[in-house]
């Protein structure tokens, strides 16, 4: 048997060395796990699970400093924003999906389009707010919170520099940026929450809550702005510059397919929620809304993975990559998180009512499995409808329509209880995740989304550079 070693001498050449530090292997391994795709999910999943937990505390706050009465009308503008809301969401999932296929091809300052985007937004919320100011009172009575003029007219210019905001966030997907899109979306709602406690204790009441929405978002915006400018601009003298940068009406026309996928999911996640004070008794339409945001919790989750799905199965199909695997992986991560989340539902609906919204709320605990399970299958077809966009399908489009229609027209009949009024969205759910995700397993990319195919040589129009588009052809698939 051979000699045993004697142990390395420490510094110095007396004793043995000490123990190896394992910190730094450690410490380069969860930097990895971070960087993987898989790590990138969790990151941007967390980061939207974070912002709903600050939303939550906002609701709870506000509800204190306004009184019921209040807080009703500040529920009224938000519901009011969240219509402009999913327009904005469009077209960032739009700027992303464009940003890869422009970086893919070869274009390399992006920042020029963003920055382009940028001024246009402006110049819209300086629109907006002009009109919401004149016309403050007839919006405010369309709304229904007639007594607080001065906070609906801050509606329309709330719409607008939201998508300012989801520009940027959108260019910073496609840029692969994520730490910065995690970043921002906690910082939404920090800069809200922040915004929102100064105004009501200033004795603005319910128009100082709502402005503190575009507050948060003009501040927000400058941050994106200039981490856009530090990291991701090559050479600072091209900006305004160069080729003609894609005005934002053509960007929509050419995601058009995008923005409608996207609003017609939109409506089968919400549209429950705004019949049911209609259909249901007046006493079971709050416990059932109560259960219809418990249930969305999992819904957040997709909206954070999602943020991952889009530009890297993109760039997948840009590069000629098989793009299915980030697919399964997203659908892997929600099943992680929704399936506990609805054995809860399941176990204590009416206990977890009662405890996170009060007494009276827990009449329609037993939606709330229904629900659960609902936006489980909602949060999969919001990942198929992302992945059959980056890969230039749309056949979705049709049936998505069909079924928002039917679920519509079942939830506006009378007398269902709250019960039967969750089996229809669950019911209308199961069929858009089964048609969906059907379509997204067994469909590969179109042709003419791989970057050096026939499309890259079609030749410039009125100007505009090839980025994987011309005036006449979409940027993306």
């Amino acid at each position: 048997m051979p000699p045993t070693a004697p142990p390395p001498a420490g510094p110095g050449g007396a004793g043995p060395a000490g123990p190896r530090p394992a910190a730094p292997g450690l410490i380069a391994r969860l930097k990895a796990a971070r960087e993987s795709e898989t790590g990138r999910t969790a990151e941007l999943a967390a980061a939207s699970m974070l912002n709903n937990a600050i939303q939550l505390l906002f609701t709870v706050l506000l509800t204190r400093l306004l009184g019921k009465t209040g807080y009703a009308s500040l529920a009224a503008l938000v519901a009011a924003f969240l219509i402009l809301q999913v327009s904005g969401q469009a077209m960032q999932a739009a700027a992303a999906r464009a940003i890869v296929r422009w970086t893919e091809r070869g274009h390399h300052e992006p920042y020029r389009e963003v920055w382009s985007w940028t001024r246009q937004a402006l110049a819209l919320s300086a629109l907006a707010l002009v009109l919401g100011v004149v016309f403050r009172q007839p919006l405010a009575n369309l709304i229904g919170v007639g007594p607080h003029p001065w906070a609906a007219a801050v509606l329309p210019v709330s719409g607008t520099l939201f998508l300012l905001v989801c520009l940027q966030r959108g260019a910073l997907q496609g840029l692969g940026d994520f730490d910065a899109v995690g970043g921002s979306i906690v910082m939404e709602a920090v800069l809200r929450l922040g915004a929102a406690i100064v105004l009501v204790t200033a004795g603005m009441e319910v128009t100082g809550a709502f402005a503190a929405a575009p507050i948060a978002f003009a501040l927000l915006a400058l941050g994106m702005d200039r981490r856009l400018r530090n990291k991701h601009l090559e050479d600072p003298d091209a900006v305004g510059e160069g080729d003609q940068p894609i005005p934002l009406w053509r960007l929509a026309r050419w995601e058009r397919t995008v923005i409608v996928s996207l609003l017609l999911v939109a409506i089968m996640q919400n549209v429950d929620t705004i019949l049911a004070k209609r259909e249901l008794d007046e006493s079971v339409a709050g416990s059932y809304a109560a259960a219809a945001v418990a249930a969305k919790a999992v819904v957040w989750v997709a909206v954070g993975v999602a943020l991952q799905l889009l530009p890297e199965a993109t760039r997948r199909a840009v590069a000629g990559e098989n793009p299915h695997p980030v697919l399964r992986r997203a659908i892997l991560f929600l099943f992680l998180i929704g399936i506990p989340a609805i054995l809860i539902f399941i176990a204590i609906p009416g206990w977890l009512l009662r405890t996170a919204f009060g007494p009276g709320f827990d009449s329609a605990s037993g939606a709330l499995p229904l629900l659960g399970t609902a936006m489980l299958l909602l949060s999969i077809t919001l990942m198929a409808v992302q992945y059959l966009s980056a890969i230039g399908r749309h056949r979705h489009l049709v049936p998505l329509l069909v079924l928002a229609i039917v679920e519509v027209a079942f939830l506006a009949r009378h007398g269902w209880s709250a019960t039967e009024f969750a089996t229809i969205v669950l019911a209308s759910q199961a069929a858009a995740a089964v048609i969906t995700l059907g379509l997204a397993w067994w469909t590969p990319p179109a042709a003419g989304v791989r970057a050096g195919t026939a499309d890259d040589t079609v030749p410039d129009v009125v100007g505009v550079p090839v980025r994987g588009a011309t005036a006449d052809t979409p940027a993306v698939g």
